[in-house]
């Protein structure tokens, strides 16, 4: 069973009115700070879109200790959303060049991939798990730290030690490449 809500700490909404009169300016630059690029968007808008979010949820408010932080993590949340959503309606130009690569760039491209999936098994399980995750899934390193109950530190060495280890397999296998294809110039 929860504890009564501390009657100290007021009503949710007038806790909120409170911090928003208090903090309006600082939300507002916050909000412009981050939207410079966007000319579009309104850095009062989107702190009144982010107050309404919260007013709809007044009943969780009074359960926030830091209404203060509460208010700007909203806000920020709410810039995260609208960036991502103006990030998916951008249009793409009319006209796209013909990337379609030539049959040697498709080659050359699918023996650079041949090379990088060899580099890859050479790794450790541990090494590639971690390469894999950060370079290819997209992964952070808080995110894997977390998922994984590992420590950062121990992530970022591991990653280290494959970069290492795929450059310097790329490189001989690159510079292999290169002597065979010279020596298979020289033959004809």
């Amino acid at each position: 069973m929860a504890p009564p809500p501390d009657p100290s700490r007021g009503a949710g909404p007038a806790r909120l009115a409170a911090a928003f009169a208090r903090e309006r300016g600082r939300l507002t630059a916050f909000v412009r700070a981050r939207l410079a690029r966007y000319s579009e968007f309104d850095p009062d808008d989107v702190v009144a879109e982010a107050v309404a979010r919260l007013l709809e949820r007044g009943d969780l408010l009074a359960e926030v200790d830091n209404l203060t932080a509460y208010l700007f993590r909203t806000v920020a949340n709410g810039l995260t959303d609208l960036v991502r959503r103006h990030r998916r309606t951008e249009e793409l130009p009319a006209e796209q060049p013909d990337d379609a690569p030539t049959p040697d760039q498709a080659a050359e491209r699918a023996q650079m991939l041949r090379r990088v999936a060899e580099a890859l098994e050479s790794l450790s399980v541990v090494e590639c798990e971690v390469w894999t995750a950060v370079e290819i899934e997209g992964f952070t390193y808080r995110e894997l730290a977390e998922l994984w109950r590992q420590p950062i530190g121990t992530l970022l060495s591991r990653k280290s030690r494959a970069e290492k280890a795929l450059r310097e397999r790329l490189a001989g296998a690159g510079r292999r490449s290169r002597a065979e294809r010279k020596s298979s110039d020289a033959g004809t």
